[in-house]
């Protein structure tokens, strides 16, 4: 591997043309090359691999304005998320003309080959998160999202029920806010927890804020974890601190999913942004366990 690379290299390994090049680096300033004595630019390794995701993604559809901000780590997923998409192009079909058969047996093919934990992250995640942005957008019925959540959320329940209860010393709840319906980002959670040897249990949506210290008395919950997938849930900020509040201070407080993107920090409270990096704080979680 290289430490450095000129114009002319960067061109030929990635495909872009000179022109490209200096268009991104003089209106973004994403890539901003060192310079030689002589005015030459010089392209350090970690340039040319950004400069090959970008081009990876906008060969793919997407315009460099809505994505030369992100990280390289972030390209990577939206690249790997674009193939798993392009993936489920039938499920997709299926969910649009409501046709639950073929959907049923299209979604049964992948959890069977898959297994119920990749199932989870090579399918749902990219899946819902699409049905979700769809939907936003208007060009999904309700019908359909309705169809999709029923059949993924059986499957889901039953590779919940599959895996082996642990019997560790770490126990995470899972639960929505009061009303928020769309809980499979939390299934999904509590089912990958649970393949880590965690014992997880998921007590479905809309569990009350007051409910929820009562219940981390009674169960000896370690952890609490709130999913949550759109921003429109009323009061969502008040609920969330009202928990916190209601916890014992030794209870760390977990929120996932898009509803709490911009949600000011709290004392107590940790967000995860990617359920990758939930599941490193459960694997981390079992290693201070050991």
């Amino acid at each position: 591997m290289k430490e450095t690379y000129s114009l002319r290299e960067v061109v030929d390994e990635t495909g872009l043309t000179k022109l490209v090049l200096h268009a991104w680096e003089r209106r973004y300033a994403s890539i901003v090359p060192e310079r030689t004595a002589t005015g030459r630019r010089i392209y350090c390794h970690e340039d040319l691999v950004r400069l090959q995701l970008l081009k990876a993604c906008v060969d793919n559809g997407q315009r460099i304005g809505s994505i030369i901000h992100l990280s390289s780590e972030e390209l990577r997923r939206s690249l790997i998320n674009e193939r798993l998409l392009n993936d489920l192009a039938p499920v997709f079909e299926a969910i649009e003309n409501l046709d639950s058969d073929k959907l049923d047996r299209l979604l049964n093919t992948r959890y069977i080959g898959l297994g119920p934990v990749d199932f989870s992250k090579q399918v749902v995640l990219p899946l819902m998160a699409e049905v979700g942005r769809r939907w936003a957008d208007g060009n999904l019925s309700i019908a359909s999202e309705h169809l999709v959540s029923t059949s993924v959320r059986a499957l889901l329940s039953s590779g919940f029920k599959f895996l082996a209860l642990p019997r560790g010393s770490q126990r995470i709840v899972f639960s929505t806010l009061e009303g928020e319906l769309h809980d499979l980002g939390g299934l999904a959670a509590a089912l990958i927890a649970r393949s880590h040897g965690v014992h997880a249990t998921y007590l479905g949506a809309q569990l009350p804020a007051r409910e929820i210290a009562t219940m981390v008395r009674q169960s000896g919950a370690t952890i609490v974890c709130i999913s949550g997938a759109f921003k429109r849930i009323r009061n969502f900020e008040a609920q969330i601190k009202e928990i916190r509040q209601a916890l014992p201070a030794e209870v760390p407080l977990w929120l996932g999913g898009a509803a709490f993107m911009d949600l000011p920090p709290i004392e107590g409270v940790h967000y995860f942004q990617q359920m990758d990096l939930f599941e490193q704080a459960v694997i981390a979680l079992q290693g201070e366990s050991v």
